[in-house]
């Protein structure tokens, strides 16, 4: 297959060398205004800068550019029916999403948004024992996640990335929007929920660096997403209450521990919780898509039902 990839910042790069590094694709068109995008990569004859996003004859495209130009690039290549790889998130707010989604009805894409937590063997583990009820009637759900955005991406000045840039579609809330795409895998739709954003710390940025919101399920279940880009040591966790038990995943400790009654089992196996591993499970995942015509993993639905609960609405 040939691909396209809009964008060579740090995940377009990252995406690059895996679709270099894949048996299933025989070209990859690279479209991006840093000149030097490609060097340092081993492209294996594969990979070629393009100065047009048309004529190009790719079978699906990568848009890994900046967050806010996301749509309005989808736009543009779902008018040549292209199937679409967009990298989380879908975009910075719902400004023509409808209109996206009119176009991919009509010209047939399929869209896959790029949330790779999806991907984590360890969410299989934590989803089998919610199917379970291991946990009996779920009261509550805190899940956290932060880390410091200057050590985010290293060699690189923070205050140029477009994360900390409201305009191009920065902030904690859309760069960290994993932790809302996996609250719905795992509980669904919240029926209300309630948000809060601020700048609370001194980073060099105008978008915010610290988000809480509270999310309302139909069975008065609760559960609380923290985001920030403020803590020096890192956290990504889920914290998880029930009637019958508890279970507490520490994704950078790399530990599952699921208590119910007596018993209590510990889970540690760093396969099952392999970051990198997960951006080439979710790429290979996309080409089954295109190749067979199946229904993406996360779709367009679920990319916009995301930025509403960022959104608040």
């Amino acid at each position: 297959m040939k691909v396209l990839v809009t964008g060579c910042g740090s995940i377009g790069r990252r995406h690059i060398s895996n679709l270099i590094a894949s048996d299933r694709i025989e070209k990859v068109f690279v479209y991006s205004g840093n000149k030097d995008c490609l060097k340092d990569l081993n492209d294996r004859g594969k990979a070629v800068t393009v100065t047009s996003l048309s004529s190009i004859g790719a079978d699906f495209a990568v848009i890994a550019n900046d967050t806010s130009r996301h749509v309005e690039t989808a736009l543009e290549l779902a008018e040549d029916g292209m199937d679409l790889f967009i990298e989380k998130p879908l975009s910075h707010n719902l400004d023509m999403v409808d209109a996206l989604h009119e176009k991919c009805r009509k010209k047939g894409t399929r869209i896959f948004i790029g949330y790779n937590l999806r991907f984590l063997s360890i969410m299989d583990c934590i989803k089998d024992n919610l199917a379970g009820k291991l946990l009996g009637d779920l009261y509550f759900a805190k899940i956290e996640v932060g880390q410091y955005l200057p050590l985010w991406r290293k060699g690189t000045d923070y205050r140029q990335s477009y994360s900390a840039s409201s305009a191009r579609g920065g902030g904690v809330a859309l760069d960290l929007s994993h932790e809302l795409d996996y609250m719905r895998l795992f509980f669904g739709d919240p029926v209300s929920w309630k948000v809060m954003r601020s700048r609370a710390g001194s980073l060099e940025m105008d978008a915010e660096d610290l988000f809480e919101g509270l999310y309302l399920y139909e069975n008065n279940f609760i559960c609380n997403v923290h985001m920030d880009c403020l803590q020096e040591k890192p956290k990504r966790s889920l914290r998880i209450e029930g009637s019958k038990g508890s279970l507490l995943c520490d994704f950078i400790g790399k530990e599952l521990t699921v208590s119910s009654g007596k018993d209590k089992t510990v889970i540690n196996d760093p396969d099952l919780f392999d970051i990198t591993g997960t951006y080439k499970k979710e790429l290979d995942h996309f080409m089954d898509v295109v190749e067979k015509g199946t229904k993406p993993a996360v779709d367009l639905q679920d990319g916009i039902a995301i930025l509403k609960l960022i959104e608040d609405r």
